[in-house]
């Protein structure tokens, strides 16, 4: 391993700024905004893991989503922090006949079945104006890009990653990303 050596910062007084218009990255490949598991390993949670577990986990991370996998890594859901809710979670034990601690995250997490997704080969060929409008029509915080031909979950789009790379706010009016989705579907 090698040590790298650290310097005072005493004698920097100036930022660098990007010198990259806001409105051209508008007109960008929507894969600049696309978090590509074939190249960044899925953030997930385990479906023998609580709900109040995971719910630990995703403070201790600063993630407001996980991607739920069975034993043998296959993808069964979505658990976002809106699930994760004590009333939430109160209620769903109550259903269950559980303590709160007891409750997985399998019981309050949305199903694949009941999510959409965005195909990557659709992703290819839009812009970021595309996914931030996609994003606000929808409500959605975050999306799943899938590749339909393989039957793989090929990454994520996150609302927050495009504010962060657009330096502005994105206004989605509707939260939470997936849960909307699975309360309209039920």
């Amino acid at each position: 391993m090698r040590n790298l050596e650290l310097f005072s910062t005493a004698p920097v007084d100036h930022l660098l700024w990007s010198s990259k218009p806001c409105q051209s990255y508008l007109d960008a490949s929507a894969l600049e905004l696309f978090t590509d598991f074939d190249t960044s390993r899925p953030i997930v949670v385990d479906t023998s893991t609580t709900a109040v577990g995971t719910l630990k986990i995703m403070e201790h991370t600063h993630s407001d989503m996980r991607l739920v996998v069975d034993k043998n890594d296959q993808f069964v859901g979505v658990i976002t922090e809106q699930e994760l809710l004590q009333r939430k979670l109160l209620v769903k034990a109550k259903e269950n006949h559980v303590t709160i601690n007891e409750l997985l995250v399998t019981e309050v997490m949305i199903p694949r079945e009941s999510l959409l997704a965005l195909d990557y080969k659709q992703l290819e060929k839009a812009k970021v104006r595309d996914i931030v409008a996609t994003l606000q029509e929808s409500g959605l915080q975050h999306v799943l890009v899938v590749d339909r031909d393989t039957h793989h979950i090929r990454g994520l789009i996150a609302a927050n990653d495009v504010q962060r790379k657009l330096y502005v706010s994105v206004e989605i009016n509707q939260q939470p990303s997936f849960g909307k989705l699975y309360s309209a579907s039920h």
